[in-house]
This record gives C-alpha cells, structure tokens and sequence, in this order.
C-alpha cells in the first residue's frame, strides 16, 4: 500500500508497506525547493510528480509478489497509462526475479479504479533555463564517455550527482564522482541522497512462507524520477543518462514463457521510448529523457575513454564495493576492457585504488590482474557465454566480453582462469563483432536533434579508431 509522501524544503519521504512489513526511501535535494516548486506548479500538480516517484520507489516491494496492491491517497492518479507504463516496467525488469523465483505467470494486481482520470492535471511546458541540458553522473565509464562527447560537441550541460545508501556512505559517493568531474567541462553541479531502507531489510529472510528470495531493486529505473524534481526547478529540458546500446542484449531466454530476458531492460531503447514518450505525454510536454550513449555500444564507449585518458583513474563502477572490488562481475568486464582498450599506465593507475586485489606477476598492471583470482572464474566465464547464461550485472554483450578478453590476451595478459580458454572461437568472430559493436547506430525517437548533429559526427571517428586500435593489437599478438 502506498502511504501519504511527507514533504520538505529540500527532502522526500515516500513510504510504502506490504502486510505489515513498512519501507521507506528519502530523497534530499542541495538545489530543489519543494515549496517553491508547489507556488510555481500548484499542489495538484506536485502531487502527480509525489505519486510518480513513489511508485517506482515502491515497485521493489512488489518483489515480494504481493496479491493486491493499494495505491492509498494516490488510488485517483492510477490511469490506464500509467498502470501500463509501471506494470510494464516492473514485468520486464523483473523477469530476472521471476526467473529466479520460478513465477512465470506472475503479475501485478491492479488496484481497483477509484476517482476521475479526466481530473488529472494535464502536462506542463517547463519555462527552459539558462543550460537545456542535466547530464546524470554516478561516476563510471559510461559518464566519462557521454560528457566527453558533450564536451567534444561544445553543448553547454550541467550534472546531477546522487548516492545510494546500498552502495555505502554518501560522502564517500559524492567525493568520489566529484574527482572525476573535476576532470570535465559540466557546468553548475546538483546533489541528491538517496537513502532506502528496503534493500537493507530482511524481509525475504523472516518471510519465508511469501516464497521469495530476495528483494530486487531497479535503480537506474527510479533515477529518471529523481532527477525530475531537478529539471523542473531549474528548467532543463534534456535530461541524459548515460546508457549505450550494449543494455539491448539478453542474458538468457525462458523457454517456459518464451521471453528474452534481459536484467538490464531498464535500460533497454524499448524502456527510454516508453518513459520518454510517458514523461512528454503526461508530465512535461517539453522534455526530453534519452541515453545520450545509444546511438554507441560498449566498443565505443571504451574508444571514447581515450580522449580523456587523465580522468579515466577517476572512474568506478562497482556496485559491491566502492570504488572496485575486484570479484564481481561488472568489476571484471570494466577491467578486462581498460586492459583491452587503455593504456597499461592508465589501468594501473584506475586499479591501484582496490587495494592491489589479485596481485601476481603482472605489476605492470598496478598489482591488479583479476585473472590470477580463482574465484573470478564462472563469472568469467559466464561473461564469454561459455556457462549458463551472462551475469545479471551492468556488463556489455557477449560479443564484446569475447573481443576485449582476446585482446588482453594478445597483449600478454593471462592468469589462471583465463589461461585454458581456446581463443580460436573469439578470433573468428572478431570482424562480425566490430560490424556490430563498433558501428553507430540511429540514436533514436527521443534524442535531442540538436545533440545528435553534434554527436553523430564524433561517432564516426570513434569507429575508425576502434578499429584501428583492435587491428593494432591484434598484429602486436602475432
């Protein structure tokens, strides 16, 4: 059931419940107004943008397959469009969870209609601010590639910067995007803290007889609607994430129901359309929402590392430990690629940071070589396609994996879990891969025209260095 959302200043308190099982979220803002955004929109108005990020706070708790949902104080703003655009969201993204749970037919209850969807304030049209566009950053890969790309195309952007509790303390976060950011040209920085006790709580332990493992959250999913409040108290009107075209491909299909299950769907172009045309249709008229990467996959997104080499050591990208930890799998597909793509002083000094993990006989690599770890094996392996299906984590294709641990390998880079591996198979595959990884694709229906003109010529470039760079490595190794 969804519970009133308390609002502050600068702070969200959205709260929801299962039985008798309560949860919260906080959301806290250092540049929003809430007041000022209620005079400027009106109550009714604020409350539809409330409802919306509770809702997609709330959705992990449906992993807990509840048998109804009440949607309390909000039952009136639950219209066909929206139940589509949640139902949809949680089905798909989930599909991980109800593989796992073994529910192939689970779907959320709809509540029961309540109040009249024609008093739903209509759509507002932001009055646009100084700078169009908010580029969200958590401080990866995939951020350094998008603001290099900015940064290459002269467009004007500012950066919104959040932690999560479930990756830790928030200071630590924050200082640890604020180093790379010190490396790019954003403009005015925006911070937010999440802070969610679901995650935390053991509500699948101490609820056996709900049949349910564990909680699963979407948190790249809920991060479109925390950046909402930010665009409209400060008028952006593009609001990039960093997402490529790598988050197309599945992990595994379900013969039981036929699907393709992909754990990254919220990610997927299927998911931006569907929020972006949801956001223009119901919220915004003058917004737009896109992954200013998807135009690119993986293969580019390392490529474009290369023009600011100086900020690369300031990444991170691991979910587990921050900022690596060396033994999950999105840490092994980011340093397999550095390995691959980077220079070997630039992965050294990247790694060094994890505290040496892995240390052995490949120094050069600043005492980090993730595959002199045993325990990284399956997942290794999984990653290559060569077990089970690819780990439910933020890692690229198959294809891509393959190409960049051939690499690492023509450059002399082995250890025990990688030693026995044929490559044979990876090589012949290398130029369909590069025809498929390495070309730009149509950024699609929700990307800015005016980005696109300045990015699409950069993209070509970067194939043509990809390229070179494989052909490059690949000689080396003969």
């Amino acid at each position: 059931m969804f519970e009133p959302v308390e609002r502050g200043r600068r702070q969200l308190v959205l709260r929801y419940r299962v039985d008798e099982m309560r949860f919260s979220t906080s959301y806290w803002y250092d540049t929003v107004d809430f007041h000022e955004l209620a005079g400027r929109y009106g109550e009714d108005y604020l409350r539809v943008i409330e409802f919306h990020l509770l809702a997609f706070e709330a959705n992990k708790a449906a992993s807990l397959a509840p048998d109804a949902i009440d949607a309390g104080p909000y039952a009136d703003l639950v219209t066909d469009e929206f139940w589509e655009l949640w139902e949809t969201t949680f089905h798909n993204v989930w599909a991980v969870w109800r593989y796992e749970n073994d529910l192939p037919a689970y779907r959320l209850p709809r509540p029961e209609p309540s109040g009249d969807p024609s008093a739903v304030p209509p759509p507002i049209v932001v009055t646009p601010g100084e700078v169009d566009t908010l580029m969200l950053c958590g401080g990866g890969k995939d951020s350094l590639a998008s603001m290099t790309l900015l940064d290459g195309g002269g467009v004007a952007y500012d950066a919104f910067v959040y932690s999560h509790s479930t990756y830790g303390r928030g200071i630590h976060q924050h200082e640890l995007i604020d180093g790379l950011l010190a490396l790019t040209g954003h403009g005015r920085l925006h911070r937010g803290w999440v802070l969610d006790d679901a995650l935390d709580s053991p509500a699948a332990e101490v609820h056996p007889e709900r049949g349910v493992a564990r909680l699963i959250a979407a948190e790249t999913v809920s991060s479109y609607w925390t950046a909402l409040p930010v665009a409209l108290h400060h008028g952006y009107t593009n609001v990039a994430l960093g997402i490529s075209a790598s988050t197309d491909e599945h992990n595994l299909h379900w013969e039981r129901t036929g699907e393709d299950v992909n754990y990254l769907w919220g990610m997927s172009s299927v998911a931006e359309r569907l929020l972006h045309d949801y956001v223009r249709e119901h919220l915004v008229s003058n917004l737009s929402m896109f992954h200013i990467l998807r135009p690119v996959h993986d293969v580019g997104v390392f490529t474009l590392l290369r023009r600011n080499l100086e900020a690369v050591p300031a990444t991170h990208s691991c979910a587990q430990l921050k900022p690596w930890c060396c033994r999950c799998a999105k840490c092994i597909y980011v340093w397999m690629s550095y390995v691959a793509w980077l220079p070997e002083d630039v992965v050294a000094d990247t790694f060094r940071r994890s505290g040496g993990a892995g240390s052995g006989d490949r120094a050069q690599w600043g005492g980090v070589n993730l595959f002199a770890m045993p325990e990284n094996r399956t997942v290794l392996r999984k990653m290559l396609g060569l077990e089970s299906y690819k780990p439910t984590d933020c890692v690229g294709t198959v294809g891509e994996a393959r190409l960049a641990f051939l690499m690492c390998r023509r450059k002399g880079v082995g250890g025990v879990i990688a030693d026995d591996i044929d490559l044979a198979p990876f090589e012949a595959e290398v130029p369909a891969v590069l025809d498929r990884s390495a070309r730009p694709s149509s950024p699609g229906s929700a990307f800015p025209a005016s980005i696109a003109a300045v990015i699409e010529p950069q993209l070509v470039d970067v194939e043509a260095e990809a390229r070179r760079i494989v052909a490059e490595v690949m000689s080396a190794g003969d």
